[in-house]
């Protein structure tokens, strides 16, 4: 089976997750190696993004959804922004 999985972010106050990067943010199985998926609850930090519209997409994961067709797993990981002080806390 084939995973690709595409990462949205949504910034503290907004009320719709904006796309990072393509559709197709990472591409896993068969030839494409083998990578982890982040779980709901694990904090991720995509550096600075393809399109150039922030330094970087740093939060916490809340929301997956996989959706299974033809041989291949699309999953997609909505991130949520957290504070400074958070993220801090959490990996200072």
């Amino acid at each position: 089976m084939k995973y690709e999985i595409d990462y949205t972010f949504l910034a503290k106050g907004a009320s719709k997750a904006e796309e990072i990067g393509t559709s197709a943010d990472l591409v896993l199985g068969d030839e494409a190696g083998f990578g982890l998926i982040p779980d709901i609850g694990d904090y991720v930090d995509i550096p600075r993004s393809r399109m150039g519209e922030r330094e970087n997409y740093r939060g916490k994961v809340v929301r997956r959804l996989f959706r299974h067709v033809l041989g291949y797993c699309y999953i997609r990981i909505v991130v949520e922004e957290v504070d400074e002080a958070t993220w801090a806390q959490s990996f200072s």
